[in-house]
Order: structure tokens, then C-alpha cells, then sequence
């Protein structure tokens, strides 16, 4: 399966516990040692965009949804990582952001281009504006 389908592992895995599941419960015959060993894949790199394509994308965008692309690609952030962000993981001075439970569970600190500065206290001072305006409303 692996040398002439190239599977992944995990299929590999599946295929020979349906075959021992087969012997030992159906057959009544112990499978054996068949001395298989997994194939190991080769590890692909990954492609990524040039300096140049994620500027045309960049140019594509306004707005929060520009903040949010520029961000990922500039602090390396994954998505929902991204989403996550509080205004409190933000340090401005330090130029940092704070990721909680990112992959495996870690926190950790990336940078937070200059660049990206101004706009995000726009829109952080926005949201408060929005904010403050709701709970105007809120009690009236």
C-alpha cells in the first residue's frame, strides 16, 4: 500500500489493524509477525507566497480585514490565533502580541510590525467608540 498507493501512515495503520481484526476475531488464526514497517513519507516543504504576492493580496484588502492579513503574515500568527487576540496581548511599547494556547497548547510572544501600530490603535479605539455608544443606547 505504501510503496505502490502512497499512502499516509495513519491509512497504513488502519489497513493492517483491519487485517489482524480479520484474523483474530473471524478467522480464528493468528496474523503473526509480518515484520511490516511503516513507510515514511517524504516531508514536503511548504510553498509560500514572495514578498511580492502577499503585497498584491495586501493591496486587495481595507480596513480591519488588512489589519488582520498583515498580522498574520507579519507576526507569523495562524488564524485563530489571530481571532483570539485581546486588546491585553497587545503591547504597543514592546511592539509584541501575546498568544494563549496557541499549537499544543503553548504561549507564546511574537513581534507586532510598527507598520501595523497606528492602524490597530484606530481600530481598537473604534471598537471602544462602538462600545460606548451600545451602552448609551443600552440605557436609555
Amino acid at each position: 500500500m505504501a510503496n505502490r498507493r502512497d499512502v499516509a501512515i495513519n491509512t497504513q495503520k488502519t489497513a493492517l489493524n483491519a487485517l489482524a481484526y480479520l484474523y483474530n476475531q473471524f478467522l480464528n488464526q493468528p496474523l503473526g509477525d509480518l515484520g511490516f514497517t511503516y513507510a515514511k513519507r517524504q516531508r514536503r516543504l511548504p510553498v509560500v507566497l514572495t514578498v511580492q504576492e502577499v503585497q498584491l493580496i495586501l493591496d486587495q484588502l481595507s480596513g480591519r480585514d488588512k489589519i488582520i492579513f498583515s498580522i498574520l503574515y507579519g507576526s507569523g500568527l495562524r488564524i485563530t490565533e489571530c481571532l483570539r487576540l485581546r486588546v491585553k496581548d497587545i503591547d504597543f511599547q514592546r511592539g509584541a502580541l501575546t498568544v494563549h494556547d496557541g499549537k499544543g497548547g503553548k504561549d507564546r510572544q511574537t513581534i507586532l510590525s510598527p507598520a501595523l501600530r497606528v492602524p490597530l490603535q484606530e481600530l481598537i479605539e473604534n471598537a471602544i467608540r462602538i462600545q460606548q455608544q451600545d451602552n448609551i443606547r443600552g440605557h436609555e
